[in-house]
């Protein structure tokens, strides 16, 4: 925790805020971040390279697969630093699952990735009515736990989680955020950074 509160002292964070990912998102930045082999290590992308019309196709068809997607844009500047997705969505149990990468290295550090998923479940909890966030991250993914840790995520139990694109199994762990739980932390995040995290 002590490491995001340097990196924010350091790097003058700047609110984010995040847009339904559109045509007009796509860009040279974006189409180089979804080919950076070290970016997408931990993401099923990356098997192939991308390109425009790749980008175009998967942008049109994810509102079908009812998919939502989103550009992270900084409030100041107006960078498009990253993405972020609610996808599987489970109208039964009211569940679904998360997917976001900050995409601009010079926004990767600071609490960029914590907001970024502050805010997805914010719209999952709050807009869309939905009461728990199931997901798994592998063990290596070390930027990830921690930034899941910061949310409230809960760890579940180990489990072994197959990567399509290398065609291997890799240690991960299960873990879940009831909505319950982002609401009492969500209430310790606003009151310690109050610009940066907000219920309302």
């Amino acid at each position: 925790m002590n490491s995001f509160r340097n990196k924010l002292i350091k790097t003058k964070q700047q609110k984010i805020f995040l847009e339904i990912l559109s045509l007009g998102h796509i860009s040279s930045n974006y189409l180089e971040w979804v080919n950076d082999p070290i970016l997408t290590e931990y993401l099923e992308i990356g098997a192939m390279k991308l390109t425009k019309n790749d980008l175009e196709n998967y942008i049109l068809n994810s509102p079908k697969e009812g998919r939502k997607n989103y550009a992270i844009t900084t409030t100041e500047s107006k960078n498009h630093i990253g993405n972020g997705s609610i996808y599987d969505i489970n109208t039964k149990d009211n569940s679904y699952e998360i997917g976001w990468f900050i995409g601009d290295e010079n926004f990767s550090g600071g609490l960029y990735a914590p907001m970024a998923i502050f805010q997805l479940h914010k719209i999952a909890f709050l807009e869309l009515g939905l009461e728990r966030c199931r997901g798994i991250v592998i063990k290596n993914n070390v930027k990830a736990r921690i930034s899941n840790k910061f949310i409230g995520y809960k760890d579940i139990c180990d489990v072994k989680s197959y990567q399509h694109k290398t065609n291997k199994y890799f240690d991960a762990i299960k873990i879940e955020l009831h909505k319950d739980d982002w609401l009492i932390r969500a209430k310790i995040l606003s009151k310690k950074h109050p610009d940066f995290f907000q219920i309302n």
